[in-house]
């Protein structure tokens, strides 16, 4: 049976729906980056993702309709006071990590 690593999953969300703004996917990427602040740069370095997607991905987030990710978030439902703080400064999380690469 075949695994996908948390980087591969993540590099697949980024390189496909970088510009959708989905809740999902920027909860998730949130996610990933609040556990290892190193994997953009490892994404970069193993050549799953280049820059210029991260910051297409950065760029996109200035549109994100904050009241429909709200809304989304609502119904995901973050159980742990950490996933919560996540969910609610995701789009700041993901856009800080870019910056800093």
């Amino acid at each position: 049976m075949y695994y996908e690593s948390v980087e591969d999953i993540i590099a697949k969300k980024i390189k496909w729906r970088k510009e959708d703004n989905l809740t999902r996917d920027i909860f998730d990427i949130a996610v990933a980056v609040s556990y290892d602040q190193s994997i953009f740069q490892n994404l970069i370095d193993s050549r799953y993702i280049p820059l210029k997607e991260l910051q297409l991905l950065s760029q996109s987030l200035q549109k994100l309709n904050g009241e429909k990710y709200n809304l989304e978030i609502s119904k995901i439902k973050p159980q742990s006071k950490e996933h919560r703080k996540i969910a609610d400064n995701a789009k700041k999380i993901i856009q800080c990590s870019i910056n800093s690469l």
